[in-house]
């Protein structure tokens, strides 16, 4: 997709089709397209961002032609196996490891993976490298007053696909019903494992769940997460999830409309959630995530200091704020010289 904006302001929209089934031939499409739509502009194009390694290799094509000044590559994850196929594979961190050295920046979500790609390609040829974390539309979020919070209402927030435990929280669900009868599980979002979900709760009998698939309008989402008490990010430990050498994007929505957040030790940002006490820190199990829940309900001042700590926090982080700091870096930097 291409989206235009001029003075703020949406210009045009472009929508491109993938298949699945020719899914490298949309990432040829995607590479061609970005490497030369600098030339619809009629102007050499100060900053070009990258989001992912072709888009930042695009960005260096278009900088080579002398169509772009600065390249940034976004850098919105890490993972080591990205591709199950080794030969995809190779050639993606190939040029993930060519854009890292290459690009004038490189903006990553957390500082583990600065650490990550110093350790495979050495420090001295990594490239300017700065933290850019996940942030949220702090401003625009109506946070509910404290009165008014449903705290037994726990949420997920997210794809329904494996590692997030989702399937952890609903098998802990009956536990947190003994003990809280009237708590409440709202599961936001859809994903491959929704069938599965769904058929788990008919299976185990357990009241209460609710999914409401996808919503569109973020801001919808915003607003039903303000009412909820507790967020749940119980990420699963394993090899395969990219959370780990990244930062999860819920987790800064829940703390930005208020929610104190039981949080698996697996992503950075859980030493966060601890340090500043927005919350619970747990291992991955269910005995583990139903004493989360009983804390933070039955401990009414407990509850509320996260509640306070995670809307401080996340005050710090909103978008306006992040990209200021990135853009001042880059912009004082690079485009004054």
């Amino acid at each position: 997709m291409i989206t235009e904006f001029k003075h703020g302001e949406l210009e045009s929209r472009i929508l491109f089709a993938r298949s699945r089934r020719f899914e490298g031939l949309g990432y040829l499409r995607d590479l061609i397209v970005s490497a030369f739509f600098p030339f619809s502009e009629k102007r050499r194009v100060d900053l070009y961002i990258g989001g992912n390694p072709l888009n930042a290799l695009a960005g260096l094509v278009s900088r080579r032609l002398g169509l772009v000044r600065t390249v940034v590559f976004y850098k919105i994850d890490y993972v080591p196996r990205r591709f199950k196929n080794p030969i995809f594979n190779h050639v993606y961190q190939k040029i993930d490891n060519y854009c890292s050295r290459e690009c004038d920046w490189t903006w990553n979500l957390s500082s583990i993976m600065i650490e990550r790609r110093k350790e495979r390609i050495g420090p001295e040829r990594t490239g300017r490298q700065i933290v850019v974390p996940i942030g949220s539309n702090f401003e625009r979020i109506e946070r509910y007053p404290a009165e008014k919070v449903s705290r037994r209402r726990l949420v997920y927030m997210g794809t329904l696909r494996p590692n997030q435990g989702i399937e952890l929280a609903i098998r802990a669900f009956p536990l947190v019903k003994r003990q809280f009868p009237d708590a409440e599980l709202l599961i936001i979002g859809s994903g491959p494992l929704e069938h599965k979900l769904k058929s788990l709760v008919k299976e185990m009998k357990v009241k209460d769940v609710v999914f409401t698939g996808q919503i569109p309008d973020h801001r919808k989402v915003e607003e039903i997460l303000s009412g909820c008490g507790i967020g749940l990010a119980t990420y699963e430990p394993s090899q395969e999830t990219y959370t780990a050498f990244t930062e999860p994007g819920k987790v800064k929505v829940y703390l930005a409309c208020g929610l104190p957040v039981i949080i698996t030790k697996v992503p950075q940002i859980a030493s966060d959630i601890e340090s500043r006490k927005m919350g619970v820190v747990i291992e991955y199990s269910i005995q583990d995530l139903v004493e989360g829940v009983t804390k933070l309900i039955d401990e009414e001042d407990t509850y509320f200091a996260a509640r306070d700590a995670a809307i401080k926090f996340a005050s710090e982080f909103s978008w306006s704020k992040i990209f200021d700091r990135a853009f001042e870096t880059v912009l004082v930097r690079d485009l004054q010289k």
